[in-house]
């Protein structure tokens, strides 16, 4: 999925600048061949999933946790995963960041860079912006929604 041109990129970018390791925990849902009504499929879960394993395969200070959403109850829960495709990335912080959906196409920079920040302990937050974060008392719920183009 990843190009060579692309995939020796990363490699370098990942290269300079992986300081700790980083985890990515996928939850997903293997495609049925029998239809059940009611129950949910997953039309993109095993591209995303071959996507990570591709980005794992290029550093050694990455590795990939998978977990189906139906056998897997109870992790899914302790992440507070309920859809797939989902995809955790656990750095050397306390934080979380969490993707739903395929971060392919204009997303997948995205994801490259989020790994690499989370490696880093590091956001690119101005420090005003860190500041203003910072006086904020009450618990934040953040999501960012795209649409494929």
């Amino acid at each position: 999925m990843i190009g060579e041109q692309d995939r020796e990129a990363i490699k370098n970018l990942f290269d300079e600048n992986l300081a700790e390791p980083v985890t990515l925990v996928f939850f997903t849902m293997p495609k049925s061949l029998l239809y059940v009504p009611g129950r949910e499929s997953c039309e993109t879960c095993d591209e995303v999933q071959q996507l990570l394993e591709e980005i794992v395969g290029i550093s050694d200070k990455l590795e990939l946790e998978i977990h189906d959403l139906q056998r897997d109850r109870e992790v899914a829960a302790q992440h507070g995963i309920e859809r797939v495709p989902a995809l955790i990335i656990h750095g050397a912080e306390s934080g979380r960041l969490r993707y739903f959906g395929a971060p392919m196409g204009s997303e997948f920079p995205n994801l490259i860079r989020d790994i690499v920040a989370a490696s880093r302990k590091e956001t690119a937050l101005s420090d005003e912006t860190r500041q203003a974060i910072g006086a904020i008392r009450d618990a934040i719920h953040l999501q960012v929604f795209v649409t494929p183009t």
